[in-house]
């Protein structure tokens, strides 16, 4: 009965924990949308004249006159990022000691490239740092492909990832998203010293560029902290439930 009690509650104070971790990010998803709409947008020729370290906002075209190309749609662009990420099937031990079956993720290589680029309005222009910002880029490949169990890996970025043991992979998703070049991009950030946009602590510690416009971006945000915030709900009610029914059994044991 002891053992029964410890499991429910440490079950139940893992939820919290985990419900406690959602929330906090529920709440920078929340702060980004309250500091998008605080900052003013500015003209891309005007930002060359504000003090370095000022936050600042610009919309315009995204221009780069030395794109890379991505690693797997092989498009011309001024960032990307590819992933592979296995999906598998893994077998724990319940509570009540019955084995369940679950399928799992994890990313097995990752590789994320920048390249200098420019945000052109019908002001004129300012070059942007991207390294360091949070990027919310476009998705340009997500596929699945089953395991067949052959071939030691798989080479992403020029190395070679060996999985390993395969017989509970299911199979492998490539992911790849990307800023295309000639396209609309959003930049939120702050004045470098050399009277670019990129990634100076303001206080808040907003980088941000994404293909969306600010009004998609917000409207992200917001949505994705709307399921954060279920999520947690219902983390924080089964753990609710955990703790009562091992409460509940360690005082009737007395």
């Amino acid at each position: 009965m002891l053992l029964f009690t410890i499991i429910f509650v440490a079950f139940g104070l893992a939820m919290w924990v985990a419900a406690g971790v959602l929330f906090y990010f529920r709440r920078r998803q929340l702060r980004k949308t309250k500091y998008m709409g605080r900052i003013e947008t500015t003209n891309a020729s005007d930002v060359s004249s504000l003090a370095p370290g000022t936050p600042v906002e610009v919309k315009g075209t995204l221009r780069c006159a030395e794109p890379i190309e991505s690693e797997m749609a092989k498009r011309p662009c001024a960032y990307y990022i590819s992933k592979v990420i296995r999906e598998y099937q893994d077998t724990d031990r319940e509570a009540d000691g019955d084995l369940e079956t679950r399928r799992r993720s994890e990313v097995v290589s990752s590789n994320e490239q920048f390249a200098p680029f420019i945000v052109e309005d019908t002001s004129g222009m300012v070059g942007v740092r991207g390294e360091g910002a949070e990027v919310d880029a476009l998705e340009v490949v997500n596929r699945f492909e089953k395991d067949t169990g052959g071939g030691p890996g798989i080479s992403l970025g020029g190395l070679t990832v060996d999985f390993g043991e395969r017989e509970r992979t299911i199979g492998y998703r490539y992911t790849e998203s990307i800023l295309p070049i000639d396209a609309p991009v959003y930049v939120l950030g702050a004045v470098t010293q050399d009277r670019k946009i990129g990634d100076v602590s303001d206080g808040e510690g907003h980088f941000l560029i994404s293909h969306r416009s600010e009004k998609q971006l917000g409207k992200k945000y917001k949505r994705d902290a709307l399921v954060l915030t279920l999520v947690a709900a219902g983390l924080f009610l089964f753990g609710a439930a955990f703790l009562g029914t091992g409460v509940a059994a360690a005082l009737g044991a007395i």
